[in-house]
C-alpha cells in the first residue's frame, strides 16, 4: 500500500496540529502494510526514514501539479486541513480515497465558501478529532452520508523522560501568544491572580507572538510583575523543566474562538507529569466523560472569582499522574487506532 499525505507541516514546527500530523506520520510509518509514504509540506519536516519521501516547497502548488500521478497512483490520501483541499482539484476526478483531518475552531468556527463546500462533498472519509467537530462537520456541509473516525490527540511518550518534581507549587500556562488568539486563559489566569493576596507561587507564561507587550503591560497594571515571568519561546526540554515546576497548567479560555477541547496537547503534557488542569467547561457530554481523569478541572471561564477559587484549591494539592488518562491517550493507542482505521478505509468497496 502506498499514501501520499498533504499537509503544512509536522516536525519540527509549533502548534498542536503541526504535533498531531508529527504522530500521524510516525504512526503510518510503524504500519508494515504500508510500503511507501510520499508526504507534500509547505515547511520542512525534520525527519528521516526510509519508507518516507518527502516533497517540500513553499511554492506548494507547483510541488502538488509537479507530481499529480504520484498522487494519483496513491492507494489512499491524506489531507492534514480543510485548507488544503483546494490543491486536490485535479485529484478529486480520479475518484481516488481521500481522508481528511479535522480538529476544532477550522469547522466549527470558519466558515468556508462554496468552492470549499463543493470539494468536501468529494471526499467520504473523516478523521476527527473529537466528537463535537464531527457532529458541526456533518450538519455544517451536510455530510452526513460519508464515514468518520475518531482519533484522540496522545501523549508524547519522550515527556517520560523527566521525572516530576513533587514539592514545586507555580502555574504555568502554555500558549501562543498572538493577539487574534486572546483569551485563552492567560488574561482570565492573570486577573484571578490579582485576587489572591498572599501568592507563595510564580506563574510562568511560556510563549511569544504578537500579544506579548499587551499581557506584560497588563501584568505591571495588576502589579503581578514579582510573580509572573515570561519565557519567551523554549525547547520542549525547558518547557518539561518548568512543568515540572509547576503543580498547576492553567487555560481557562473565556473568549468564542477559544477551544474547549479538554485533552489539548498542552494539558496532556501537564497532565503526564503530574499537574493538576484548570479547563474551560467543554460540551455537557465532554464535560461528564473528562470527570473520570482526575487532573482535569473545569471552571466557568468567564468567572474570575471561580478560576480564584480553584486555583487557591489546586495550588494546596499535591502532584499526581492519573493512570487513566495516560493509558487513554497513549502514543501507542493513538496508533492503533488510526493504523485500524487506515485499514477499514482501505479494504472498503
Amino acid at each position: 500500500m502506498n499514501i501520499s499525505l498533504i499537509t503544512h507541516d509536522a516536525h519540527g514546527s509549533n502548534g498542536g496540529i503541526a504535533k498531531y500530523t508529527s504522530f500521524v506520520i510516525n504512526a503510518l510509518a510503524s504500519n508494515f502494510d504500508i510500503k511507501k509514504i510520499n508526504i507534500f509540506s509547505k515547511r520542512k519536516i525534520l525527519l528521516k526514514k526510509k519508507k518516507i519521501n518527502f516533497f517540500q516547497s513553499r511554492f506548494f502548488l507547483f510541488i502538488i501539479l509537479k507530481n499529480t500521478i504520484k498522487i494519483i497512483k496513491s492507494d489512499l490520501i491524506l489531507v492534514s486541513h480543510i485548507n488544503l483541499i483546494p490543491y486536490l482539484l485535479v485529484i478529486f476526478f480520479f475518484n481516488k480515497k481521500v481522508i481528511l483531518f479535522s480538529y476544532g475552531y477550522e469547522i466549527w468556527g470558519l466558515k468556508k465558501n462554496f468552492f470549499y463546500r463543493l470539494l468536501i462533498k468529494r471526499i467520504n472519509y473523516f478523521i476527527c478529532m473529537r466528537k463535537y467537530t464531527a457532529k458541526i462537520q456533518k450538519k455544517k456541509y451536510n455530510l452526513n452520508d460519508k464515514s468518520f473516525f475518531f482519533l484522540h490527540n496522545c501523549i508524547d511518550e519522550d515527556t517520560k523522560r523527566y521525572k516530576f518534581n513533587k514539592d514545586q507549587n507555580n502555574i504555568i500556562t502554555v500558549a501562543r501568544l498572538d493577539k487574534l488568539e486572546k483569551y485563552k486563559g492567560v488574561d482570565e489566569t492573570l486577573e484571578a491572580l490579582s485576587l489572591i493576596k498572599k501568592k507563595t507561587f510564580k506563574y510562568y507564561i511560556v510563549g511569544d507572538g504578537n500579544d506579548t507587550k499587551r499581557l506584560k503591560d497588563k501584568t505591571k497594571i495588576l502589579k503581578l510583575q514579582n510573580e509572573v515571568i515570561f519565557t519567551g519561546y523554549v525547547s520542549d526540554k525547558r518547557r518539561d523543566q518548568l512543568l515540572k515546576k509547576s503543580c498547576i497548567c492553567s487555560t481557562p479560555g473565556s473568549h468564542f474562538p477559544f477551544d474547549t477541547y479538554p485533552y489539548r496537547f498542552s494539558f496532556l503534557e501537564a497532565a503526564q507529569l503530574g499537574l493538576h488542569l484548570i479547563a474551560s467547561s467543554p460540551q455537557n457530554d465532554e464535560k461528564k466523560i473528562a470527570h473520570k481523569y482526575h487532573n482535569i478541572n473545569f471552571v466557568n471561564p468567564r468567572s474570575i472569582k471561580d478560576i480564584k477559587k480553584m486555583i487557591q484549591k489546586l495550588i494546596k494539592r499535591k502532584k499526581f499522574i492519573c493512570p487513566k488518562l495516560t493509558k487513554d491517550f497513549s502514543y501507542n493507542r493513538f496508533k492503533n487506532n488510526l493504523n485500524n482505521h487506515i485499514n477499514i478505509i482501505i479494504n472498503k468497496s
